[in-house]
């Protein structure tokens, strides 16, 4: 029993531990948002008093047993965006005069990421109505699937924060499947003499792309955002290319003469109040 208790009084006091996993033991006099302030351990409270940059701690544990985890900062702490809503529904206005409508959800998971899924409805857009200025009257869906993670600043100030937790610029790795039908237009032949229009013939076509979004959010009044993004990666398409290389959604890919593909986004969305 006694070396039971003497165990117990060696442990009863406060400790620091470093980043670098280095241990001190202390009497913590106060915590503040950026400093620690302690007396070395044993000294009488009249004696001086250091402080130390919250940057340099991992953990503070107290002789109580309570346990600190200094290594949350307001830029991750998902308390210091209680409140702010965290779901929303996108539409992308650029894709409405590319002939089809992508419409996607976004949710945060923390303040530094999110997911994103969505779904595109081709043929759903303002050139399906003209045969002249779009002649593949395509019609089909794909699917989009993302995960963004927001750029790190490169320097912190003190008390620094993002101003809403689905704001900010970031990269997204993202995967596109889509399947439609279209008009294949054979140039190749004369165009009949009544329509003027070159023959052609139904065909289905299949494409996907793995990319990566460079593209920034911006929220407004907790209410209302904008998010515009260029994408660049590597994809296919049994779609046979001769005048048009976009697969609705993304351009290019396997089979279109590069396997390089590229998109450019523009939404604006709402955000859905919090459950």
């Amino acid at each position: 029993m006694l070396f039971v208790f003497a165990g117990l009084e060696a442990f009863a006091q406060d400790m620091i531990i470093f980043k670098d996993k280095t241990v001190e033991e202390v009497t913590i006099v106060e915590v503040t948002p950026d400093y620690v302030k302690y007396r070395e351990y044993g000294a009488p409270i009249n004696s001086v008093t250091f402080s130390i940059e919250k940057d340099y701690l991992s953990k503070l544990i107290f002789e109580s047993g309570r346990v600190i985890d200094m290594s949350i900062s307001m830029m991750n702490d998902e308390r210091v965006y209680a409140g702010q809503r965290e779901r929303t529904i996108k539409l992308d206005v650029s894709g409405i005069s590319s002939n089809y409508t992508f419409i996607s959800y976004e949710q945060a998971v923390d303040p530094s990421t999110s997911w994103e899924a969505g779904m595109i409805f081709i043929g759903a857009g303002f050139e399906n109505q003209n045969v002249v200025s779009d002649p593949e009257r395509a019609m089909g869906l794909g699917l989009n699937m993302g995960y963004k993670f927001k750029r790190s600043p490169n320097f912190y100030m003190e008390r620094m924060r993002y101003g809403h937790i689905l704001r900010g610029a970031y990269v997204k790795p993202n995967l596109w499947l889509n399947v439609f039908n279209y008009n294949r237009v054979d140039y190749d032949h004369p165009p009949d003499p009544v329509t003027f229009q070159y023959p052609s013939t139904r065909q289905s076509a299949t494409a996907g792309t793995l990319m990566i979004d460079f593209g920034n959010q911006l929220v407004f009044s907790d209410q209302f955002l904008i998010d515009y993004a260029a994408g660049v990666g590597y994809g296919f398409t049994t779609k046979y290319v001769n005048w048009n290389p976009s697969n609705y959604g993304f351009l290019g890919g396997a089979g279109s003469g590069t396997p390089y593909t590229f998109s450019f986004t523009l939404k604006v969305g709402y955000l859905l109040p919090n459950k």
